[in-house]
């Protein structure tokens, strides 16, 4: 999160886009904004946020359950993640990372509510919603990336180890039925720190890989798109996760 301030305007259609200029305060990349398309700034980025929703729909259409909210929150992380990367507008990152800390609720409520009587599920659901709340307006009235990423990063590590302890210790299934649910959380697990190293790999790199990329050209420099590796491991990962979190919780 170190480069979000760095920002390029040196392409020859980086201002010239139907979108610009960009507004976003996280545009700290130095990517060729509108080179394929005025009408989309990222390209790549922008498509391959699609992989969320199109995971959510796949993995999820015909399996909804009555209150079941979190195949809809992975579909609006892919529906606003493009919104962002194709516009790099305000706005629109406001959504995409809005979408993201309602993903995280949603889980937070499901976990911690399960097993819980009514009156205790009540009181999770309101602290969430009201915790969430209070983070969200106030990373929209500072504009501080940080902010965001502060409070997604506690979300993280809110949602892990309950996981681990419902598999563990907060049912009596089977030590065989045990070892397949961790086996799971173990592959959800790994697609999500590999996408955070490609990310960081991205971060660190992004002058170099800008470099390979010029020379390479179109269509083998997108290959080197690294966030757009970035959003399709993590809609893998996010995918699998809310997967297992259903199967302990539904």
């Amino acid at each position: 999160m170190g480069h979000h301030n760095h920002h390029f305007d040196g392409d020859p259609f980086a201002n010239k886009g139907l979108w610009s200029p960009p507004t976003s305060a996280a545009k700290y990349l130095l990517r060729r904004d509108y080179a394929v398309t005025v009408y989309i700034a990222e390209l790549i980025n922008a498509l391959s946020s699609l992989a969320y929703s199109y995971l959510a729909v796949r993995r999820f259409s015909g399996r909804m359950r009555k209150h079941d909210p979190l195949p809809v929150a992975l579909f609006l992380v892919g529906f606003s993640s493009t919104g962002y990367h194709a516009t790099l507008r305000q706005g629109p990152q406001f959504l995409d990372d809005m979408s993201m800390l309602f993903l995280g609720a949603c889980l937070l409520q499901t976990l911690y509510s399960h097993g819980q009587t009514p009156a205790v599920s009540a009181l999770v659901a309101a602290a969430v919603a009201l915790g969430t709340g209070a983070m969200a307006i106030l990373y929209i009235r500072s504009a501080d990336i940080l902010v965001h990423f502060s409070t997604f990063t506690i979300m993280v590590n809110l949602i892990w180890p309950r996981t681990l302890y419902i598999i563990y210790a907060g049912s009596s299934r089977p030590t065989r039925e045990k070892v397949k649910l961790v086996l799971r959380f173990r592959k959800a697990a790994a697609l999500i720190v590999g996408a955070f190293l490609v990310w960081n790999v991205d971060l660190e790199m992004y002058l170099q890989l800008r470099a390979i990329r010029h020379k390479l050209g179109l269509p083998w420099a997108w290959t080197l798109e690294l966030h757009g590796w970035w959003h399709i491991l993590t809609a893998l990962g996010a995918t699998e996760y809310v997967d297992l979190v259903r199967a302990l919780c539904y």
